[in-house]
């Protein structure tokens, strides 16, 4: 090494990198010529152009260590190769590594190592160092992809996470913005029936305000239950509820939205009481009969169905129209997913919210169609295990 420090006219000086660079530089300049930025998962760079650039870098590092085997010797081009590896590692994938490190080995041994321009080591100390080096890149080429796939993971989690706080924060500013509005029309719509002066005109006029006011305050309830169940803000205040009474309520809190078809309850008789969240279990059977309503034709009947079955509270809502499309079937539940036959006025997160009410107090819902051409039917499943402690009428 003195050597290289007594005469500066030697090729080893003239062929440095310029001043304010690194090697690691120098990859970086050509990782870009071959479009392979370093921030770029390897998984997602042309493969073919990996393995071009592995053997651009075994030229060019073999070129420069022509220069420098008559002055470190052929052990120490061994660690320039294997720092060229290292190096190339960061910006490629496992397989292009791999292929780099075949390629540097065999022309450290094939160019350098005695006898030249032969794959043959006679020295078991040069067999042993050409093996160390082989474990040495390939275990690098691991440890670096799974950095590299890590904290690629790491950038998409963390990415995906301030997006859904993005949302959310929309979703509740919007929905929040809305109802001040929305409470200001229903106000002015009520003081304007009171008032009984108007003409029939001005009576439909105001019944159709009414009717748009109560469609938005329908969007905007939808949109405030996802963002809770989004947030996890929901829940579940169980308690022991009549089933019959359940489904009872809740025809009744949407009997304006079905007048267009006829419902009909089958409720077993004689069901116990089961324990549930009665406003939130309210919420997800009616939005099941409104979807119901939204997707067939005005006039066709709707069924809803009650029945205790293997510990679970069963309750069902099947229709008649024409079905479930199988594409749809794996992500029917999922937010603002809407089907080709939805009617004007919804957003698609009836089901969404289904789907969460239920989760929340632990158990599940199923949609199906019933056979061909013969409607869908969407269920939920409660737990109804357990049966409440009731005191023995006294007569």
């Amino acid at each position: 090494m003195a050597s290289m420090v007594s005469h500066p006219e030697t090729p080893l000086l003239r062929h440095k990198t310029p001043t304010g660079t690194s090697p690691r530089d120098g990859f970086k300049s050509l990782a870009r010529v071959f479009s392979l930025p370093a921030g770029i998962p390897a998984a997602l760079q042309p493969a073919w152009r990996q393995y071009v650039l592995a053997f651009v870098v075994f030229v060019l590092v073999s070129l420069f260590n022509f220069y420098l085997q008559k002055l470190l010797g052929y052990q120490a081009i061994a660690l320039i190769y294997l720092l060229s590896v290292v190096l190339l590692a960061l910006f490629i994938s496992r397989g292009a590594t791999f292929f780099g490190t075949v390629l540097t080995a065999a022309g450290w041994s094939y160019i350098f190592v005695p006898p030249t321009f032969a794959l043959s080591l006679s020295d078991p100390y040069d067999t042993m160092m050409l093996l160390t080096y082989f474990v040495v890149t390939l275990t690098i080429g691991q440890l670096t992809a799974r950095l590299r796939a890590q904290r690629a993971a790491e950038m998409n989690a963390k990415l995906l996470a301030e997006s859904e706080r993005l949302g959310r924060t929309l979703l509740n500013s919007v929905s929040h913005e809305f109802r001040t509005p929305i409470a200001a029309i229903d106000s002015a719509t009520q003081t304007l029936h009171s008032t009984g002066v108007l003409t029939s005109e001005q009576r439909n006029l105001v019944m159709e305000v009414e009717s748009a006011s109560a469609r938005l305050n329908r969007v905007v309830e939808s949109l405030l239950s996802a963002a809770r169940i989004k947030a996890g803000q929901v829940r579940p205040k169980p308690d022991w509820c009549d089933v019959t009474d359940l489904v009872r309520v809740t025809l009744r809190s949407i009997k304006d939205q079905i007048s267009s078809h006829p419902v009909r309850a089958v409720i077993t008789a004689n069901l116990p009481l089961v324990k549930a969240d009665f406003v939130l279990t309210e919420q997800a059977l009616a939005n099941l009969v409104v979807n119901a309503v939204r997707h067939t034709p005005p006039g066709t009947p709707i069924e809803i169905t009650a029945e205790i079955d293997a510990g679970f509270l069963v309750l069902a809502v099947a229709d008649s129209g024409p079905g479930l499309p199988a594409d749809q079937l794996g992500r029917i539940f999922d937010p603002f997913q809407r089907g080709s036959s939805a009617r004007t006025g919804g957003v698609g997160l009836g089901l969404a919210i289904v789907k969460g009410f239920i989760e929340v107090q632990g158990g599940h819902v199923k949609a199906a169609n019933r056979g061909s051409g013969s409607g869908a039917i969407f269920t939920i499943y409660l737990d109804a295990a357990d049966t409440p402690n009731l005191p023995q009428e006294i007569l």
